[in-house]
């Protein structure tokens, strides 16, 4: 399977994190950072991402202007032949059950796991999606 990240978090430490956990995985996977939600969504709306990847985003639930559940909510908007080439995965420290049960309500969250980003924790979310 062929294979992008997108990476959507405020925290620049958490992105470099990530960054480094993707390419540990493989040194050739392509990666995409935004510390804007709006960002990300504008750049996944106006289609500048995905070039026939399967694209993976790991998605912060907790940031400032446009959060997680907002992302989610305007992303499930666009066209199916844009959601389709994404699969979301929130990457989230909470441990707040209603945000938590909140999020998984979506049918474009297909995961969520526990920051920090470990290598076996993506290649499990890899493999489930392969």
């Amino acid at each position: 399977m062929d294979l992008a990240f997108i990476v959507i978090d405020e925290s620049e430490l958490d992105c470099f994190i990530a960054r480094k956990v993707i390419q540990q995985v493989d040194e050739n996977l392509i990666v995409y950072v935004f510390q804007s939600a709006q960002h990300g969504l504008d750049s996944i709306r106006e289609n500048r991402i995905s070039g026939g990847f399967t694209t993976i985003i790991l998605l912060d639930l907790q940031m400032p202007v446009m959060d997680g559940f907002q992302f989610v909510e305007e992303f499930e908007k666009l066209p199916a032949e844009i959601r389709n080439k994404y699969k979301i995965c929130v990457l989230s420290c909470t441990r707040n059950a209603s945000d938590i049960s909140r999020i998984m309500a979506h049918k474009t969250v297909v995961s969520l796991i526990e920051k920090p980003l470990y290598k076996a924790d993506l290649q499990a979310l890899i493999t489930r999606l392969a």
